[in-house]
């Protein structure tokens, strides 16, 4: 399956507003605000406090409940479950800024970082890098405060926007906004391969999976306003620990 999505004018990408309500309302459970066992506010109450519309905050704590934070019940309200999200996560795509977020609510930890001339990789084949190398990282990812890993992935940048090197840091939510910042471009573009594979020898001691095991494979292109191709990413994914939804809305 390949998708791909662009956005009309360049602008900086931000979380969609209803992941950045569960992550403030994740962190409150964890500091103990809201203790374990407890029901949350009203939603008028939790709109209010935060700002925020209702339809905004009931997808957020849709999302509390994916995470397995929170169960919501009718006439009883939104009970805290536990203090940190269970490993599992679901990827939700409605829009540009879940689209451009397409590692989820997932933290990447950065375990290696080399430059390759010639990187054995199908998804780049008809991509060339003006300087005639890339630089690599690879990792894993896991969710903010777990230490199990969902995904095996690795992140290839062109050459003369590898000057990223500086801000790189053991774990980072994501490369491009990096690159974003350092050469003040924007990605626009993004196109999306999703396909089922045998899991490879080099990605199989990191999910903790038997080589040729199922797995998801995710590839995605990023590219800038003006074409040029700024990320290309290589995510496997456990299936056990992973899913991924789409959600799309007439205009009419």
């Amino acid at each position: 399956m390949e998708t791909v999505s662009t956005k009309g004018k360049a602008q900086a990408a931000k979380p969609p507003l209803y992941r950045r309500l569960a992550g403030d309302l994740a962190q409150d459970i964890l500091d103990g605000v809201y203790a374990v066992g407890s029901v949350l506010p009203t939603e008028v109450e939790l709109a209010r406090s935060l700002k925020a519309s209702r339809g905004s905050l009931r997808q957020a704590l849709q999302l509390l409940a994916e995470w397995g934070m929170v169960e919501r019940a009718r006439k009883v309200g939104t009970r805290v479950l536990r203090q940190e999200p269970v490993a599992g996560y679901v990827q939700r795509m409605s829009g540009w800024g879940d689209t451009l977020g397409f590692a989820g609510d997932t933290v990447m930890r950065i375990d290696d970082v080399s430059d390759v001339s010639q990187p054995d990789e199908p998804g780049l084949a008809s991509e060339t890098s003006a300087s005639g190398y890339w630089l690599r990282l690879t990792g894993a990812r896991h969710l903010p405060r777990q230490a199990e890993v969902s995904t095996w992935t690795r992140v290839y940048v062109p050459g003369p926007l590898s000057g990223i090197r500086p801000l790189l840091r053991p774990e980072m939510n994501s490369i491009y906004e990096a690159i974003e910042q350092v050469y003040d471009l924007r990605v626009t573009r993004l196109r999306h391969k999703v396909t089922a594979i045998a899991l490879p020898a080099a990605a199989a001691p990191v999910l903790g999976l038997p080589e040729s095991a199922p797995v998801l494979e995710v590839q995605a292109w990023l590219y800038s306003e003006d074409g040029r191709l700024v990320e290309f990413v290589r995510s496997i994914h456990n299936p056990a620990l992973y899913s991924m939804e789409f959600m799309t809305q007439s205009g009419v």
